[in-house]
């Protein structure tokens, strides 16, 4: 057993007799699974609150939840280290503690509209979502593009000739561009051969230069990466907390890191730009949505995120999120469907589609009995809780 476990330390994420009590009853008894690389897992019961999985990953793991087993993250213990989170008084340093740890799993609850304030439009909180190292991607996809330079058009010409998947290096570096609405034409162009590839690639992506402030964009970008370094240096004050040991040293460089912050954006330029930088980046986040949208063949409702999240259909909420959870990067996505079970097949298929874009464990919680009875055709493993 000791073997077994040194393991699956080393997997992504590893249940080992797994058991959860909530309220004096057994919801989740011996569970044991392990989950690497692109799986996609469906966890199914008809008649348990399996929606405590999910819960484990949003910081709703303090009320009356006993945790037994060992649940393996990174190498880390989260059973052993949630007990001893629970213990700590300050709330703060629960939940702060415990997104460090769960930094590359991105969660849906079992009702995605919770996940939204019911009086803003769902486009103006999609940023919400996006991490701080997302972020700083995406912005440099944009600085790319108002900066590109000759050489770098020359550069992806060479790359793209001894690319082994021409069609994928086309997608991944019109997405490094801020570009990625235009991949197919980049792809023709490329794959043309044409002795004019270098003045016709430099004409479409010049084309989609939008002028945009550089100076503000590269601030914002900067103080992201500030805010980046900072939360981890924060991460790392919690879990000394929580175990009980004085960190002076990292204690020392947070409390500088802040100092700087504060002398290089608090300041009005940065405050009255900010918004205007954020509104450029919310715009791009939904440009990627909808590109991803078309590159997998699914439908995009125009305007569909200026609504309301009451006001739009679940399944569409299901879907940005989906969305989102792929472009920030994580490694394993838990979509929690046990309210809404007839959406299983139609989401996983779509979470199936964006995998062609980028790996991503998924885990799915489900109550529908006929996903359950055909779950060959859409996953790779399913576990009867």
């Amino acid at each position: 057993m000791q073997q077994a476990e040194n393991s699956l330390k080393n997997s992504t994420l590893s249940f080992i007799d797994f058991a959860v009590e909530s309220g004096g009853n057994t919801v989740i008894n011996h569970l044991n699974l392990e989950l690497r690389g692109n799986c996609d897992v469906l966890l199914h019961s008809r008649n348990k609150n399996i929606s405590i999985i999910s819960g484990l990953f949003v910081f709703n793991i303090f009320n009356d939840v006993k945790l037994s087993g060992k649940l393996y993250h990174n190498g880390t213990d989260i059973v052993k280290l949630i007990n001893k989170i629970r213990k700590f008084r300050i709330n703060g340093n629960r939940i702060g503690m415990t997104a460090h740890l769960m930094g590359d799993i991105f969660s849906i609850p079992s009702n995605p509209t919770d996940l939204f304030d019911p009086e803003i439009k769902v486009s103006n909180q999609v940023l919400d979502f996006i991490p701080y190292q997302a972020r700083i991607e995406i912005l440099n996809a944009i600085i790319r593009r108002e900066m590109i330079k000759l050489t770098e058009i020359r550069d992806i010409i060479r790359d793209f000739d001894t690319a082994h998947d021409k069609k994928a290096y086309t997608i991944t570096t019109s997405m490094n561009f801020g570009v990625l609405h235009v991949n197919g034409e980049m792809y023709k162009i490329l794959n043309s051969g044409s002795v004019d590839r270098e003045n016709l690639l430099a004409s479409l992506i010049i084309g989609e230069k939008t002028g945009v402030n550089l100076a503000d964009i590269v601030m914002l970008r900067n103080y992201y990466r500030y805010r980046l370094d900072y939360d981890g240096l924060t991460g790392e004050v919690y879990k000394a907390n929580i175990e009980r040991r004085h960190d002076a040293e990292t204690h020392k460089m947070q409390k500088s890191m802040k100092k700087m912050g504060k002398k290089d954006f608090d300041f009005m330029g940065f405050r009255i730009a900010r918004p205007y930088s954020e509104g450029i980046l919310k715009k791009e986040v939904l440009k990627i949505i909808k590109n991803y949208a078309n590159l997998i063949g699914i439908t995009y409702i125009e305007e569909a995120y200026e609504n309301f999240p009451a006001d739009i259909p679940v399944l569409e909420l299901y879907k940005l999120m989906i969305s989102i959870a792929f472009i920030t990067g994580k490694n394993i996505l838990v979509i929690d469907l046990s309210i809404y079970p007839a959406q299983v097949k139609e989401i996983a298929e779509y979470a199936k589609r964006l995998k062609t874009l980028q790996d991503m464990a998924c885990i799915y919680l489900c109550t529908d009995e006929y996903v359950a009875r055909n779950r060959d055709k859409i996953f790779d493993q399913v576990v009867n809780l």
